[in-house]
């Protein structure tokens, strides 16, 4: 049995808005690419970043996060479409975080302004959409709304 290097998992709270929380967890050292070293939000800026074990940093907009919401209502699930398929934009209280929970060493689960709490963001699934998130913060998209807004042609 070898030394294992174990790394600090917090959840910090970038404002003083909310009380801050300090959900710390240890999860074991590794390159690997779907594990968090540290999670942060600022709801100041409306981002959620997590550094990677392989030293790799994505960041998230609120509103990025939303849209991907993966839970059933929002997603659909078994072939019924979700409730965000049929939207193409979001009102305010639906991006705004008002908390996160680590779920166990996989995910996090956000709790937004409007008292939706069920999507659960597995961290391997996060770190797959990171380049589509990074795409989004060079959007010029209105906020709220689905689809960057298009130039003329």
């Amino acid at each position: 049995m070898g030394d294992h290097r174990v790394h600090t998992f917090q959840i910090r709270l970038s404002t003083n808005e909310l009380a801050p929380e300090d959900l710390t967890g240890m999860v074991g050292a590794s390159n690997d690419p779907t594990e968090p070293i540290d999670i942060r939000y600022d709801n100041s800026n409306a981002r959620l970043e997590i550094d990677w074990a392989d030293g790799v940093t994505s960041v998230y907009r609120y509103e990025f996060l939303r849209w991907e919401c993966p839970c059933a209502h929002c997603a659909g699930e078994m072939g019924i479409p979700g409730q965000l398929q049929f939207v193409t934009e979001l009102a305010p209280e639906q991006y705004v975080l008002s908390g996160i929970q680590v779920v166990g060493h996989y995910a996090v689960r956000p709790t937004w302004s409007d008292g939706h709490d069920t999507g659960i963001y597995a961290f391997a699934r996060l770190r797959r959409i990171s380049d589509r998130a990074r795409d989004d913060l060079r959007s010029d998209r209105p906020a709220g709304t689905k689809e960057p807004v298009k130039g003329p042609a």
